[in-house]
């Protein structure tokens, strides 16, 4: 008896499942790879201009060179040791030519000491034992601070150097403002800042400040027509008064032992006020604001 008669039906092909990576077509795999890199191409573009936006209009970045502003920011060789003894760590600046200049601490700050005899064998042993190193500070710079308002008093301003001491490799410094425009200001036998007659208090550090009034004989110092010298021995003068002009501001390194400031050349103009120095962000270990 024949066998009944069947139609043979090829079995159906189940469709591919999406989570299977091989059975997705090369093509979609391609434009989704694309997508990605557009899309991170596209955040960092973003985050290029943003940063140039902040690095022009608002933030930058400085490394303090000199020790101008000792100890408030550091450049250059120092040594930290408890130099007198008392349980605290004094700072040293070592420079090449001229004596050391030592800062005391009182146990709330350093306070400068002025020049110290330090002998060649004291400063092997130093660096033998890790005490001599070379710091350079790091600061963050506001460059809005002085688009809308004049400098204050105690600010430490960056600023592109006047005119009259410009040189190639040294555009830009870094000092404390402390004089304002108009105003008449003198020292006591301290040498801190007076203005009316009266020590000035506002902001506190100039209160325990004192500063270098008296100048000797140096080929980077000219006597300013605002400011009035007094003799001060052989070849050197004392500041007796200082008057800062209009759409100027007077300003002195921290270390004034060591500073080439408005002692020597005169005010800044405000026009050339580029930024307030407001962080210290290196050493890590020293971050501060300012």
């Amino acid at each position: 008896m024949p066998e009944p008669f069947s139609v043979y039906t090829p079995p159906r092909e189940s469709p591919p499942s999406a989570a299977d990576p091989a059975a997705t077509p090369p093509a979609e795999s391609e434009q989704g790879v694309l997508a990605i890199l557009r899309e991170w191409g596209d955040a960092l573009v973003v985050a290029f201009v943003l940063a140039m936006f902040i690095r022009v209009f608002m933030l930058e970045l400085f490394k303090i060179p000199t020790g101008s502003m000792t100890p408030t920011l550091i450049g250059g060789s120092v040594a930290m040791l408890d130099y007198n003894r008392d349980g605290l760590n004094d700072l040293v600046v070592i420079r090449e030519i001229q004596r050391p200049l030592l800062f005391l601490h009182d146990g709330r700050r350093l306070v400068a000491q002025g020049e110290v005899h330090v002998s060649p064998a004291d400063l092997r042993q130093w660096e033998a034992e890790g005490y001599i190193r070379q710091q350079h500070d790091r600061i963050l710079v506001n460059k809005l601070a002085y688009w809308f308002r004049n400098p204050r008093r105690g600010e430490i301003a960056v600023f592109k150097v006047p005119r009259s001491i410009w040189t190639p490799d040294k555009p830009i410094y870094i000092k404390r403002v402390a004089g304002l425009p108009g105003e008449r200001l003198t020292f006591d036998r301290e040498g801190h800042l007076m203005k009316n007659g009266s020590v000035i208090e506002d902001p506190p550090f100039f209160k325990s400040h004192g500063y270098q009034t008296r100048l000797p004989d140096d080929p980077e110092f000219a006597q300013q027509k605002n400011i009035t010298y007094r003799e001060s021995g052989p070849g050197a003068v004392e500041i007796e008064q200082i008057r800062v002009p209009l759409g100027e501001c007077f300003v002195l390194g921290d270390n004034t032992n060591s500073s080439r400031d408005s002692r020597y050349w005169g005010g800044v103009p405000l026009a050339n006020l580029k930024g307030r120095a407001f962080f210290r962000y290196w050493p890590l270990g020293q971050m501060k604001f300012l």
